[in-house]
């Protein structure tokens, strides 16, 4: 912990990031009733949305989970139908993952619902409270990146 963090202010804002997080499992547990599809696995859908035909490194990286990890992620939603994986056209060791439609529809349909779901969270709240909460969380963003890089460079597993 930096030095300059007072430990009762830090205790505070986890207890806060954690209140504010749990104000997400009723949208959870909508899509999980719905798509039988995990958090992690949304994402994953979602990171291929953005850049289909990337690696299982690539996913792994941007999941910050493991390699087997994603493997086993990959391999549900291939029996599910929602992505499908090809050998890589430049590397015939590499393996390129793909959405299906039924993949493309699952994650677009996600993004909408948590959309008007946090959207709905937010109502209440004036320009500035929103923009004050968009700046704090960009930084934490940041600062937990930045600490992901430092742990992924020194080899160490996240705390």
């Amino acid at each position: 912990m930096p030095k300059h963090q007072d430990p009762d202010t830090l205790d505070e804002a986890v207890a806060s990031l954690f209140r504010a997080s749990a104000l997400l499992d009723p949208l959870r547990l909508l899509l999980w009733d719905r798509d039988g599809l995990t958090v992690t696995q949304l994402r994953l859908l979602g990171h291929l949305l953005e850049t289909e035909g990337i690696s299982n490194a690539e996913l792994a990286d941007r999941l910050y989970v493991t390699r087997p990890s994603v493997s086993a992620l990959l391999e549900r939603l291939e029996r599910g139908g929602f992505i499908r994986r090809e050998v890589s056209p430049n590397d015939r060791r590499g393996i390129c993952i793909w959405l299906e439609p039924r993949g493309r529809e699952a994650i677009t349909s996600v993004q909408e619902d948590a959309r008007t779901y946090a959207a709905g969270l937010m109502e209440d709240l004036t320009e500035d409270d929103l923009q004050a909460i968009t700046k704090a969380l960009d930084m934490l963003v940041a600062a937990g990146s930045a600490r992901r890089a430092r742990d992924l460079h020194a080899g160490e597993a996240p705390d």
